[in-house]
C-alpha cells in the first residue's frame, strides 16, 4: 500500500507541472538549398544524408566532430551556428583549421 501511495503522489506531482518532458534537441539541422514538396520527401532526403555521414537520423545529432563537419560539407547548417564555433569543440585541432579558413576573425563560441 505504501508503494502505491508513493507512486500515485509522484504521478500527481508530475502531472501538476505539465508532466515530465524530454530535453529539446541540442542540434537542429537546417537545409535550404532545395525545396521539398512534402515533408516525407524532406524526411527521406534528411535520412539519406545523415546516414551517409554516419549520423542516426532519429536522434538527429552526433557527438563525433567528423560526422557534424560532414553534414556541413553537404550543405546542412545548424540553427545555432557553425559546428566549429561551438564552445565544446572550439579548441579541437580540426576546428582550429576550419575556423582559419571559414570563420570571421572576431568569431566567438556559442553554447
Amino acid at each position: 500500500m505504501k508503494v502505491f501511495s508513493i507512486i500515485s503522489v509522484v504521478f500527481l506531482i508530475g502531472c501538476s507541472f505539465g508532466g515530465f518532458k524530454p530535453p529539446k534537441p541540442y542540434y537542429q539541422w537546417r537545409f535550404e538549398d532545395k525545396n521539398f514538396e512534402t515533408s516525407y520527401e524532406y524526411a527521406v532526403f534528411r535520412g539519406k544524408e545523415m546516414r551517409s555521414c554516419g549520423m542516426d537520423p532519429v536522434l538527429g545529432e552526433s557527438v563525433k566532430l567528423k560526422v557534424n563537419l560532414c553534414m556541413e560539407k553537404k550543405g546542412w547548417y545548424l540553427k545555432q551556428g557553425p559546428v566549429c564555433e561551438e564552445k565544446y569543440v572550439w579548441n579541437e585541432p580540426e576546428c582550429i583549421k576550419w575556423r582559419a579558413k571559414h570563420s570571421k576573425p572576431d568569431a566567438k563560441p556559442w553554447e
